[in-house]
């Protein structure tokens, strides 16, 4: 059985990184942004890679215009169960869904530079749709 912040972060790496849109204001799903319009989007500094503060602060972005009800968490009625959950319990806050981000970020920045290369996130994302990390 899933502890509740492991079923957390996978639902929050689901809904950020997965293809399939939640609708709401805001930036859209990082999963959805197409691969070659990423760095356009999320590299604020320029430097050509993603860095763990520019993807926190875009998914911070993400949780706060799917939270509607502005109640400081995401719940089942925001953000649906993603296919495999084992359960359609929530919410989830911001602390645990930037958690939940962090540990993708770790996942796909395989070379370990702090930086998320396309290549890397394109791996990242192969990965998790053939049901890797």
């Amino acid at each position: 059985m899933k502890s509740v912040f492991a079923s957390a972060a996978a639902t929050a790496a689901a809904l950020l990184l997965s293809a399939v849109p939640v609708h709401a204001k805001g930036p859209p799903p990082i999963g959805s942004i197409p691969l070659s319009e990423v760095l356009a989007t999320l590299d604020r500094n320029g430097n050509g890679c993603i860095d763990l503060e520019e993807g926190r602060n875009y998914v911070s972005r993400r949780f706060h215009a799917l939270d509607r009800n502005d109640d400081d968490s995401i719940d089942a009625v925001e953000a649906p169960p993603m296919a495999g959950e084992t359960s359609a319990s929530r919410p989830i806050g911001l602390n645990d869904w930037q958690d939940a981000y962090h540990a993708r970020f770790d996942g796909f920045d395989t070379d370990r530079s702090g930086c998320l290369s396309l290549a890397e996130i394109e791996a990242g994302r192969s990965a998790a749709d053939a049901g890797g990390r």
